[in-house]
């Protein structure tokens, strides 16, 4: 009976670690497939696209007569939008965008519940001098996450060791200062 409850409170501890980040993601990617499908059928509503427009600096571009169907998601000021048509005119890339709730809906519940799960509400202590922070680790700490923040950071890094790099050999600290042999 015992290893019974071992087991079963093991499983429900690992679901709680593990689970719900697989369910989020599994809800997310079949609401995904589920516009896709809608996307694919034309049964949208056009009134609700948006129009992004990105300029192009390509030399030999042409113009496209018409929009053609594209796939993929941008997120903008925290909305998630995916992409229903693309068509380049006069050196811009014109994107319309389809905003996806259920996505964003997710998201927020996603957000919310881990929040939660990780005590990071804004918690205000009786005694205002002291700080009690506790430090908690989860599973999404150790998960590769792409966004603006990170790949800013990425950049930053790159560009960095970059110009150590340059200025390090136009220093001349690594060039020989001897002719090189005639052949």
């Amino acid at each position: 009976m015992k290893k019974i409850a071992a087991i079963s409170l093991l499983i429900l501890l690992l679901f709680n670690f593990i689970g719900y980040r697989f369910l989020f993601d599994a809800l997310q990617q079949k609401a995904n497939k589920q516009l896709i499908s809608k996307i694919d059928k034309s049964d949208y509503d056009e009134s609700n696209l948006i129009t992004v427009k990105v300029p192009l600096s390509i030399p030999y571009l042409t113009n496209w007569n018409d929009f053609k169907r594209t796939d993929g998601e941008v997120t903008l000021n925290g909305k998630i939008y995916h992409y229903v048509k693309e068509k380049v005119f006069n050196g811009e890339l014109i994107l319309m965008c389809l905003p996806d709730e259920k996505k964003m809906n997710l998201q927020t519940a996603k957000n919310d519940f881990f929040k939660t799960q990780n005590d990071l509400q804004n918690n205000t202590s009786k005694n205002s001098g002291e700080n009690n922070h506790a430090v908690k680790f989860s599973i999404s700490d150790y998960i590769k996450t792409e966004n603006a923040a990170s790949a800013f950071a990425v950049n930053s890094i790159v560009n960095t060791y970059t110009d150590n790099y340059f200025a390090h050999l136009q220093s001349g600290d690594t060039l020989i200062p001897e002719q090189p042999p005639k052949a």
